[in-house]
């Protein structure tokens, strides 16, 4: 008896210090998993809007300041408007809003003269697969979760996504960081 709870004081102390890691580990998959989304889906405007030779946008559903692609966005053709399918836009596809207390958030770099205007709402991608509508700035979104080390996605004027991950404390900081 007394062996049987020796055995179960060992399990529960391994459990206190095993749960919380393992949280910790599902929060930073998920928030690897909704870059990677994100980072398909431009990818895949990109390749939607080269393959008919028009623009296509990525448009946020809800436009909420501070979060406006959090709430779920979708692929749409032509320039922005919403996500239904009408006369002007045809829907490519569309994607859920984002789990887990995750925001979305499109950043204007204003240290470099952005030229983002708010709502940031909609980013297009001309026949070639570049920016649209921009006259030389890149974009970024941030890709924030409460606790863990933020994500910001930098849009290229050619349209190729890049992937930043805030830095650890001690890591030297690059010059692009998420305002998490």
């Amino acid at each position: 008896m007394i062996e049987m709870l020796f055995v179960i004081v060992i399990i529960g102390i391994g459990m206190s210090i095993a749960v919380p890691s393992f949280q910790g580990m599902l929060q930073r998959n998920r928030l690897a998993t909704q870059a990677n989304d994100l980072t398909m889906a431009i990818n895949l405007a990109r390749s939607e809007a080269s393959r008919i030779g028009n623009i296509v946008s990525l448009q946020a559903l809800v436009g909420t300041a501070g979060n406006e692609f959090g709430g779920g966005y979708c692929l749409i053709t032509d320039n922005p408007g919403d996500c239904t399918d009408d006369a002007d836009n045809t829907v490519i596809r569309r994607f859920p809003a984002l789990t887990g207390g995750a925001t979305l958030e499109g950043v204007d770099d204003a240290p470099n003269s952005g030229d983002w205007d708010s709502p940031r709402t909609s980013i297009q991608f001309n026949g070639r697969g570049g920016l649209s509508g921009t006259s030389n700035q890149v974009r970024y979104l941030d890709l924030c979760l409460d606790g863990q080390l933020g994500r910001r996605i930098q849009l290229a004027l050619i349209g190729r996504p890049k992937v930043w991950r805030e830095a650890e404390p001690g890591d030297p900081v690059p010059s692009v960081q998420p305002d998490c």
